[in-house]
C-alpha cells in the first residue's frame, strides 16, 4: 500500500498553558487496497491531534487500536506550555569566611566574572557575582542585608527624614548588570528621574532601597531576583538576575492635590 497524500493542520499557540480550544488534524488518505485481514483500506483519518507512528502502522496492518488523548494538564507539561519563564532565584551576600572557603570552580566563575566587569569599566568595589543556576552568591565589602533580602550599602547617609508614600522623590541613578555593563541611567536623559512612592512605578526592589534613604545620601542597591522586575516575552527582561543600582537621593517633595473648577492635579514641592 503507498500514501498518496497528507495534510496536517495544528493549532497549538506558544507560551499558552490553556488547551486550544480547536484541535489539530491530520487526515492520511491512501490508495486502495487490502490489508491482512482481507479488508479494504480506504481512508484512515484521526478524530483528534496527529496519528502518532504506532497507530499509523496499526492502521496499515488493520488493526484498530484506540486513541490515546492526554488531559490537558499532562499535554501541557508533556509540549512544555506551561513553562513561562524561569524560576525566581535567591541572592545571598558571602562573608569573608565563606569567600576564603570557594571552591575551584567558584573561583573560576568568579575569575570570569571580574574579568568581564573589567572589560565594561565598572565602578570602583563593583560587587562580585558567582551564579549557579538561577541561584547566585554575592562578593562585596561594607554591605548589609535588609529583612526583605535587598542588599545594600552607604557611601553617604544624608539628612532629613525618610521619604514616604505618596511623595515625590528626585534622584540620579545608574544601573548596571552582574557583568557591570549599564542598563539605564538618568545621566542620559540630562536630567534626574523623579516619581512618586507607592504607585508601582519602580522596580520592586529598587524603591524599597530608595524608601530608606535620606535627601542627599548616596547608595548601591543590590536587588536580588525576587525583587527585580517581572520578565517574559512582553517585557524588557529576558531572565532574572541581580541588579546594581548607583543612587543619589537629590530631593524629597510632598505632594497634594489642587482642585480648579472640574480640573484637578497633583502639586509636588
Amino acid at each position: 500500500m503507498m500514501l498518496n497524500q497528507r495534510t496536517c493542520r495544528a493549532s497549538a499557540r506558544p507560551f499558552s498553558s490553556k488547551q486550544s480550544s480547536r484541535s489539530g488534524r491530520c487526515t492520511i488518505v491512501a490508495r486502495a487496497g487490502a490489508g491482512p485481514s482481507g479488508q479494504p483500506l480506504q481512508r484512515a483519518e484521526s478524530a483528534t491531534g496527529l496519528i502518532c507512528r504506532r497507530q499509523l502502522l496499526a492502521a496499515l496492518a488493520g488493526v484498530s487500536i484506540a486513541s490515546v488523548v492526554l488531559p490537558p494538564s499532562e499535554a501541557s507539561a508533556a509540549d512544555g506550555a506551561s513553562v513561562v519563564g524561569p524560576p525566581e532565584g535567591n541572592a545571598f551576600l558571602l562573608s569573608a569566611t565563606e569567600v576564603a572557603a570557594l571552591t575551584s570552580q567558584e573561583k573560576l566563575v568568579l575569575n570570569l566574572n571580574r574579568r568581564i566587569q573589567t572589560q565594561n569599566r565598572v565602578p570602583v568595589d563593583f560587587p562580585g557575582f558567582i551564579r549557579e543556576g538561577f541561584d547566585v552568591k554575592v562578593l562585596g565589602e561594607g554591605y548589609q542585608v535588609a529583612p526583605s533580602g535587598l542588599i545594600y550599602k552607604d557611601f553617604e547617609e544624608g539628612t532629613g527624614p525618610l521619604p514616604v508614600d505618596g511623595q515625590e522623590v528626585v534622584f540620579n541613578y545608574t544601573g548596571y548588570n552582574e557583568s557591570g555593563s549599564v542598563i539605564d541611567t538618568s545621566f542620559r536623559q540630562g536630567r534626574p528621574a523623579q516619581t512618586r512612592l507607592g504607585v508601582n512605578g519602580m522596580i520592586p526592589g529598587f524603591e524599597l532601597g530608595i524608601k530608606t534613604m535620606k535627601p542627599g545620601g548616596k547608595r548601591r542597591i543590590i536587588v536580588p531576583p525576587a525583587l527585580g522586575p517581572p520578565v517574559g516575552p512582553s517585557t524588557f527582561f529576558s531572565a532574572k538576575q541581580c541588579e546594581v543600582f548607583d543612587v543619589e537621593l537629590l530631593a524629597v517633595r510632598t505632594c497634594t492635590r489642587r482642585q480648579v473648577m472640574m480640573f484637578s492635579d497633583l502639586v509636588c514641592e
